[in-house]
């Protein structure tokens, strides 16, 4: 598991550092003590599964550390970190997975850690089947970037750029997909993964990837639901 740890006081992130080994040995764990240096590690591409990240913090506070993360791209778990349950509200905001009050509590560290596994099990363990000539394979809706028909082949483009066609109709493939709620259909050509939207602007959405998913008129009533998903829990 990697994990970002954002927190201006360093004693505070090796506490929380030591914490999480005890449950997680080989967990790869970064510490960041300025929200600079935590942007500056997202900006290069670098998607750790969860980030903790005190709120407090001089400067940039820890929410719109996570709003300029989101902005980014990042669309790992954030688990905050905060004297006070009063930003709890706004930490959802920002789709956060959780927060810790601080001083943390051992207990309340591995019992947040748990509902992570949780949820990286079951997330690992949704995904499509695909059956092409050469390969008969499972893809998991989290590698899932977009998917997009034409000229009667469905291409499924994954999140680490590769790309498998299928011979299948849009009517075979579309269903399922939408049965997932990070899912939904922007286009008479397109249902694409939510999660993976890093910007949209107009009638485009673009994607981590960079590529641009036209939005038509037919679904332009679920844009908004789209810019609730960026920053919120499901919408639905």
């Amino acid at each position: 598991m990697n994990i970002l740890i954002c927190d201006d006081k360093n004693d505070d992130a090796l506490e929380l550092k030591a914490m999480i080994n005890e449950v997680y040995s080989d967990a790869n764990i970064v510490i960041s003590n300025t929200t600079s240096d935590a942007l500056s590690y997202i900006g290069q591409g670098r998607m750790p599964y969860v980030c903790f990240l005190d709120i407090i913090m001089p400067g940039m506070n820890g929410i719109s550390l996570a709003e300029e993360m989101r902005k980014n791209g990042y669309n790992g778990h954030i688990v905050f970190l905060t004297v006070s349950s009063d930003f709890a509200v706004q930490s959802y905001k920002v789709k956060a997975f959780s927060y810790l009050l601080k001083p943390t509590d051992k207990g309340e560290v591995a019992r947040v850690l748990e509902e992570l596994r949780k949820e990286y099990k079951a997330a690992n363990a949704l995904g499509i089947p695909i059956r092409t000539k050469k390969l008969t394979g499972f893809v998991l809706f989290k590698d899932l970037s977009y998917v997009e028909v034409r000229s009667h082949r469905v291409y499924f483009r994954l999140t680490n750029g590769e790309e498998i066609v299928v011979n299948a109709t849009f009517s075979e493939v579309a269903p399922k997909l939408l049965e997932d709620s990070r899912f939904i259909q922007c286009h008479g050509s397109f249902v694409i993964n939510m999660d993976e939207i890093r910007a949209i602007t107009g009638q485009v959405i673009v994607m981590n990837s960079g590529a641009k998913i036209p939005v038509s008129k037919r679904f332009l009533h679920d844009r908004d639901k789209m810019i609730k998903w960026m920053f919120e829990e499901d919408p639905s």
